[in-house]
C-alpha cells in the first residue's frame, strides 16, 4: 500500500477507533459508479474500526442511534439528497457523522445543528464554508473515503471476481466497448455526460461512472465498484473530469489528468489530496489526450496548486489549533 495512502487514511481511522464495538446506522449517499467504490470503502473502513453497521433503507429508526452518513459530493445546491438524509436524523440519533463530503450553500441545516453532529469535509474550501456558517459546529478535515479502499484486496475479491465479470462485460457491451478495446487505446476519456460537466460538447469514450449503475445494496454496489475499478484499471493514460475515476487512477497507478467539474469540487480535492500523487495532473478544461510527458513533468496549472496548496496548510494548521 502506497505510503500517501496510508497516512491519508490517518484522521478518519482515529476518529472511528472510539466507536469500536458499536453498533451504528450507515446511510449511503447516493450516487453513481464512483459513489459506489465510496460505499465500499466506507463499509471496509468500518470494519477494521470494529463497528457493527446497519445499513439504512427507507423509514429507518434513527432513535437514540450512532448515524454515519456517506461520504461524496451530495451536500451542495445542486443536489438534496444528503440534506434530506441529515433532516431525517438529526433531531433524533445520538450522534451525526457525516464522512468526507464537499459542501456548498446549506447554510440554514449547517446552521441547525448541534453538539452531537461532526462534519467532515473533504476539501479546504468546504471546511472553511462550515466554520463560517456555524463557528460551535464540531467540523474537521479529511480525504475522500475512496481512498480508505485496498486496491489490491478489493480488485482479488472473492466473491467479486466470481460475480463481477458478467456484469462487467455486459455493461459495457452496452455501451460498445469492452476491457480489450479500452486496453489497446492510448489514452482513455472517461469524461462525464450530466450536468456537471463543463460542456456538453466534450468527447467522451465512456462515461464509466454512469455505466455501472448507481448505489443500492451493498451487495449490488460492491459489485459495481469492482466493474468500475477494473475498467479504469487496464487503461494506459486516462483524461476525466470524474473525481473518483482520478482517485482510483491515483490508487492504481495510472497516469491521469483531472478536469474541473461544474461546481470545481475537482480543482479543490486536486489542491488538498490528489496533488499528491505525481501520475495526477490537473487541467481547467478538457484536452484531445494527456499531453506526452513524463508523469514527473508537471503542468504549471498543477504546481501552482501544489504552491498554493502549501500556503493553505501553513493557515490551516494555525486554524485548526
Amino acid at each position: 500500500m502506497q505510503t500517501w495512502t496510508v497516512a491519508m487514511r490517518n484522521q478518519i481511522e482515529d476518529f472511528l477507533a472510539q466507536f469500536a464495538g458499536a453498533k451504528a446506522v450507515f446511510v449511503p449517499n447516493e450516487g453513481n459508479a464512483g459513489d459506489c467504490l465510496i460505499f465500499a470503502s466506507t463499509m471496509d473502513a468500518l470494519a477494521r474500526a470494529s463497528i457493527e453497521v446497519e445499513v439504512a433503507d427507507k423509514g429507518a429508526d434513527f432513535r437514540n442511534r450512532i448515524v454515519f452518513l456517506g461520504g461524496g459530493g451530495n451536500l451542495v445546491g445542486a443536489y438534496r439528497g444528503m440534506r434530506e438524509a441529515i433532516e431525517a436524523c438529526r433531531r433524533e440519533a445520538d450522534r451525526v457523522i457525516l464522512l468526507p463530503h464537499t459542501i456548498r450553500a446549506n447554510v440554514d441545516l449547517l446552521q441547525s445543528l448541534d453538539h452531537r453532529a461532526t462534519i467532515w469535509c473533504r476539501d479546504l474550501r468546504s471546511f472553511q464554508h462550515v466554520r463560517e456558517s456555524n463557528p460551535s459546529l464540531d467540523c474537521r478535515l479529511a480525504h475522500d473515503m475512496a481512498f480508505h479502499c485496498d486496491v489490491n484486496q478489493f480488485m482479488s475479491d472473492q466473491s467479486c471476481n466470481r460475480l463481477g465479470p458478467a456484469m462487467l462485460t455486459e455493461r459495457l457491451a452496452l455501451h460498445r466497448t469492452s476491457l480489450d478495446k479500452i486496453s489497446r487505446m492510448p489514452v482513455v476519456r472517461f469524461m462525464r455526460t450530466d450536468r456537471e460537466a463543463l460542456s456538453s460538447r466534450i468527447q467522451t469514450d465512456l462515461d464509466v461512472s454512469r455505466a455501472f449503475g448507481c448505489v443500492t445494496d451493498a451487495e449490488t454496489s460492491r459489485l459495481a465498484g469492482w466493474c468500475f475499478l477494473k475498467t479504469i484499471s487496464v487503461a494506459k493514460r486516462v483524461v476525466t473530469d470524474r473525481l473518483h475515476v482520478a482517485i482510483a487512477c491515483a490508487l492504481l497507478h495510472i497516469d491521469c489528468e483531472l478536469v474541473d467539474n461544474s461546481y470545481n469540487k475537482n480543482r479543490e480535492i486536486f489542491a488538498h489530496s490528489l496533488r499528491r500523487f505525481d501520475w495526477i495532473s490537473f487541467s481547467k478544461s478538457g484536452k484531445a489526450e494527456v499531453p506526452d510527458i513524463p508523469a514527473a513533468k508537471l503542468s504549471l496549472i498543477t504546481k501552482a496548486a501544489r504552491h498554493t496548496q502549501r500556503f493553505r496548510d501553513r493557515w490551516l494548521s494555525g486554524a485548526l489549533q
